[in-house]
């Protein structure tokens, strides 16, 4: 009896493994695709914006097998404790990566759409910062996730509040040159930085899940947290 309780306990530790190494991989996927937005972007390359596209079959059929598999595992093991909320947490980080997928996806849309455009020189520096900040925000929430590091919630979280510090610059930059650039690409601009804001976000929840998987409460505390027993 004891080697078969061990047996199935080994064998639910290697399923919660094949998770966190499934929503590693669906994430450096995203991060890949988030990349290539951007110098798609950068650099008015539209087959790589078709590229970008093109990826996010791949990315939304990882998502849907991954969150089934959470399910099934916990209709199957009914988990408590530490695995419960890791396994209820997997639900809410493969949500914000899909989600920084297909803000990745709506930047490379928008370039399609108006078949291409040039970024006055200041406005390519914002972007180029804001590209690459975004990129490395969300580097960073897979890094908590890979190491299980609870601390990590909160530095990302400060880093973030200068990815929206260069966000505000951008929208001030599109407000001062709307009429020279002309008024839809103010409009595209202006939701490239919400999509790249937004990754941003995403980052710092997926840091702040990892932090309730090995604490028990989010940064800042959540009377919603389930407790070790």
């Amino acid at each position: 009896m004891t080697t078969d309780h061990s047996d199935a306990r080994h064998r639910f530790a290697e399923s919660l493994d094949e998770v966190r190494t499934g929503m590693l991989e669906l994430g450096g996927l995203v991060l890949e695709n988030t990349r290539r937005m951007g110098e798609a972007l950068l650099e008015n390359r539209l087959d790589l914006a078709r590229t970008v596209v093109g990826a996010d079959e791949e990315i939304d059929q990882r998502y849907s097998r991954l969150e089934f598999r959470v399910f099934e595992i916990m209709a199957r093991q009914q988990p408590v404790a530490g695995d419960l909320r890791f396994l209820v947490s997997a639900t809410r980080i493969l949500y914000e990566i899909e989600r920084s997928g297909d803000l990745a996806v709506n930047g490379a849309k928008g370039l399609l759409r108006r078949d291409g455009y040039t970024l006055p020189p200041h406005m390519h520096s914002l972007v180029a910062r804001l590209a690459r900040a975004s990129a490395d925000l969300f580097a960073r929430g897979l890094d908590a996730l890979r190491s299980l590091d609870p601390e990590a919630a909160t530095a990302i979280d400060r880093a973030d509040d200068e990815v929206d510090e260069v966000v505000g610059e951008l929208y001030r930059a599109i407000a001062r040159n709307a009429e020279n650039i002309g008024f839809d690409l103010a409009i595209e601009l202006s939701r490239i930085g919400r999509y790249l804001e937004r990754i941003g976000d995403h980052a710092v929840n997926i840091a702040e899940h990892v932090a309730f998987v090995v604490t028990g409460s989010f940064p800042g505390g959540d009377p919603s947290a389930i407790q070790d027993e």
